[in-house]
């Protein structure tokens, strides 16, 4: 729809995701729903949005170098060209039969299905890889999980989201489906600290915390408005032994945000704020090369950047609540305690949230995160003791990812030669 992208996204969501919902319940009849066929052997599709920069593309490929690392032969996929097919169905897939793994949320799983001519996708054994960072998943996705065989989640808390939405709907029969899938443990990232200070400004008298946020996530569910705040409760004048960097992506579309930052940057000289786009090795290198990172997010389905950091030996502050509780403690970070309050997002991606008292999210504790601040800025061996647990228990994420492990799951009954 011509000027669709100029519209706010209060109306444009429900626009998007009505219109979407609209044309696949249109096209359904012709579906299959899983366990309507048996699945034929063949290879294993890893669809996702490889080729971007974005979280989700992130986690994409993380899954696939999983499998590969496990014995597996997944041949990557990637989705972004099926939306120019979502009309005429004339997308293609590698393979026929085997498993269909989509690791995206039921809404690009849709386009998915729809780009896809259902013939193509019908005997093939379908697992959708979502995650969702409120505590109920929307309603709209629950009759869509009638065509998967599985649902892969990143966290305990996405779990239980899925679980409300279903037993809300009356379908507490697709629970069984779901998998709780922690996003494989990445891999810590060393980068020589000349290199770093010349690409990325550092200072080596400096301790150095970053705070990443994406607009296009909600800069109100990424709160670093807290993080601001704390920063200047911890340090009323400038201080001069840390400095705060703001890593923003897409600045285009909130001009709030916008404004809101580039003030804050006119009065400290220790907070500068970094918007340009980075490639994936440059984003890690960037979290890798900071001593803290500090995240007060209201909510997280898992928190990628969190388990980021952990693995490349940076001193995490992070809310204490949802997603990130799942491999997160009081031993391998400062866990920032917090209260719950009704979700309000009315011009973010949450503006579609129903409200109901099931849909909360975090407020947390600016004072606490403060003292956290001005401990691991002081505190080198109190960051290292939180860094070396870190580095352990992080790498407890690869137990799902294990060949002993993956071999276990029903998907290997549909696999051809080349996989385990």
């Amino acid at each position: 729809m011509p000027g669709l992208r100029y519209l706010p996204l209060r109306y444009r969501l429900p626009l998007i995701h009505g219109g979407l919902n609209l044309l696949a319940r249109g096209r359904c009849g012709s579906w299959t729903k899983a366990g309507a066929v048996a699945p034929k052997p063949g290879p294993l599709v890893v669809s996702g949005f490889l080729r971007e920069t974005l979280g989700i593309g992130r986690a994409g490929r993380m899954t696939a170098r999983a499998l590969k690392a496990a014995g597996f032969s997944p041949i990557e996929h990637d989705l972004r060209p099926a939306f120019k097919h979502l009309v005429f169905q004339g997308a293609k897939l590698p393979g026929d039969g085997g498993v269909w793994l989509i690791h995206a949320n039921a809404p690009e799983c849709l386009v998915a299905f729809m780009a896809h001519a259902p013939q193509t996708w019908a005997h093939r054994y379908r697992i959708g890889y979502w995650a969702w960072e409120t505590p109920k998943a929307p309603a709209d996705w629950v009759w869509l999980a009638d065509y998967l065989h599985e649902i892969w989640l990143p966290s305990r808390f996405v779990h239980d989201a899925m679980v409300k939405a279903f037993r809300q709907a009356g379908r507490d029969d697709l629970s069984s489906r779901l998998r709780v899938m922690p996003h494989p443990a990445p891999h810590p990232v060393a980068i020589p600290y000349h290199d770093a200070q010349q690409k990325f400004g550092l200072d080596p008298d400096l301790c150095e915390v970053l705070c990443l946020f994406d607009t296009k996530s909600g800069a109100v569910r990424k709160n670093p408005w807290s993080v601001l705040e704390a920063w200047r409760e911890a340090f009323p004048l400038p201080a001069a032994h840390a400095r705060l960097t703001l890593k923003v992506s897409d600045m285009s579309g909130d001009r709030d945000s916008e404004q809101r930052l580039t003030n804050a940057v006119a009065i400290r000289p220790d907070i500068r704020v970094i918007t340009q786009r980075l490639s994936d090795a440059d984003m890690d290198g960037l979290i890798a090369a900071s001593d803290v990172l500090i995240s007060l997010h209201r909510s997280e389905g898992f928190g990628l950047t969190l388990a980021e950091a952990m693995a490349s030996g940076v001193g995490v502050i992070a809310t204490g609540w949802s997603g990130n509780i799942d491999f997160m403690n009081d031993n391998n970070s400062r866990l920032i305690p917090v209260r719950t309050i009704p979700i309000r997002d009315p011009d973010g991606p949450y503006c579609i949230v129903v409200r109901d008292s099931d849909q909360v999210w975090a407020e947390p504790d600016v004072s606490a995160a403060a003292e956290a601040l001005r401990a691991l800025t002081t505190d080198e061996v109190l960051r290292r003791h939180l860094i070396a647990a870190a580095q352990r228990d992080v790498r407890k994420l690869d137990a799902p990812w294990q060949s002993e492990v993956l071999k276990t799951m029903a998907l290997n009954l549909y696999l051809g030669a080349g996989n385990p």
